[in-house]
Order: C-alpha cells, then sequence, then structure tokens
C-alpha cells in the first residue's frame, strides 16, 4: 500500500531574541511514522511571523499571493496536522480553511484545535486555571464523548482520561459549524470537535500524541489519508 504524505505545519519556537526558529514536535512525526505514513514539515508561505506571546497575530493577514502560495503546498498532501504550541498565527488558520474546503483529512492539536475554531469564524478564550494547564506528559482530568461521533467509533469508551497542557479554551456557543463531540465533566469545557460532512476533521484539546492508548485515533487518520480523494 502507498504510504500517504501528511504535512505537520510548523509553528515558531520561542527560544531566542537574535535567529527566529520554525519547530515541529517530533512526537507527532514519530506517532504517524509509526502508522505508516510519510511525514513532511509545512513552512508558512507568510512574509511575517508572529514570535511572542504577547504579540497579536491578528495585525497581520495573509496576502492573496501568500493565500496561492500555501494552497500549492496543502494541495500536494494527502493529510495534514496542525499541532500545538504557544503562539498561533494567521496561516494555521489558513490551513485548515483550505483542508476544509478541499477535503483533505485534518487533525488539530490543543492550538490546532483553536486555529481550527477560528478558521470557521469561532472564538477562543483565555483560561488561566491550573485545572487546565498541567504541564507534562501525566493524565490531568476525564472527558466525556459523544457516542454519536467518529472520535467514539475510534476510541470505542465514552470515559477517558486526558493530558491537558493549555491556558485558552473555546466555549460551545462560540464555537461555529463545527460538532462538539467531547467535554471535560468538571466544568463542561470543549475537548472535541468534528465536522460532520467531511472525511476526518477533527480537532482536540489534549496531546494524543503523548498518549500510547491514543494510537487508534492515529492509525485511523492515517488510514483515511490512504485513500483517494
Amino acid at each position: 500500500m502507498k504510504k500517504p504524505l501528511i504535512g505537520i505545519v510548523s509553528k515558531p519556537a520561542l527560544v531566542t531574541d537574535m535567529w527566529h526558529f520554525m519547530e515541529i514536535v517530533d512526537d507527532i512525526r514519530l506517532v504517524l511514522i509509526k502508522n505508516n505514513a510519510l511525514a513532511v514539515g509545512i513552512l508558512p508561505t507568510d512574509r511575517k511571523i508572529i514570535f511572542k506571546e504577547d504579540e497579536e497575530s491578528d495585525n497581520y493577514n495573509l496576502t492573496s499571493e501568500e493565500k496561492e502560495d500555501l494552497e500549492k503546498e496543502i494541495s500536494r498532501l494527502d493529510g495534514v496536522v496542525l499541532e500545538g504550541g504557544l503562539v498561533s498565527n494567521k496561516y494555521e488558520e489558513e490551513v485548515a480553511r483550505i483542508c476544509i474546503e478541499k477535503d483533505i483529512p485534518l487533525l488539530g492539536i490543543c492550538s490546532g484545535f483553536n486555529n481550527m475554531v477560528r478558521a470557521l469564524g469561532g472564538e477562543v478564550s483565555t483560561n488561566k486555571s491550573l485545572f487546565h494547564n498541567q504541564f507534562g506528559k501525566k493524565i490531568a482530568h476525564e472527558i466525556l464523548i459523544d457516542e454519536n461521533s467518529k472520535i467514539y467509533k475510534i476510541i470505542k469508551e465514552k470515559r477517558i482520561v486526558v493530558n491537558s497542557i493549555h491556558t485558552c479554551i473555546a466555549k460551545e456557543e462560540n464555537i461555529k459549524e463545527y460538532k462538539v463531540v467531547a467535554k471535560c465533566p468538571t466544568d463542561h469545557t470543549v475537548e472535541a470537535i468534528e465536522l460532520e460532512n467531511k472525511r476526518f476533521v477533527l480537532g482536540v484539546k489534549f496531546h494524543p500524541e503523548l498518549m500510547e492508548s491514543m494510537n487508534p485515533l492515529f492509525e485511523e487518520f492515517v488510514k483515511e489519508c490512504c485513500k483517494n480523494r
């Protein structure tokens, strides 16, 4: 079977005041490779990237040329992963829109989830609760999964426990077009979203790449990426 080509969208790395770096989470690359996919990095086509947490990404929108170039990059792929990170830029929202429009399988993780929400006109807000920002691989809290969802068909469990390493949330009333398919029962924050009329469009707030129990999620994602568009 031909291996699908899956792009991992690079994020700004907050490491220095002199050089600027783009980074890719190797745990995501590795889990894709283990599930028989080819992984490639996707670099933004922007002429301006936000590298600092306190800068506003809203002050720069992609030009028509930058959008067209980004679409060329994404269109050659069989699937795309929007990874987590501390800073988001407009190109990540644009990647989500391109994938949704062209029905390219899309998996959004943590801030990737946020950018999926923003891509369809939703809003994301800051939540400084330590309950959701427990840095590390440890399991943080339980989530409840809708039984009428793609993620339930993959995981085959209604209740699971996940890690939680984030300071931003999307309230259900601020999410547009997506179906909310998982929530935290403690404070009802949204933990997973899907688009029902697409092959595979799933966003999760937790980090499945750090959880061995979540391998079926990547296995199904890669399987869908193998199918001809």
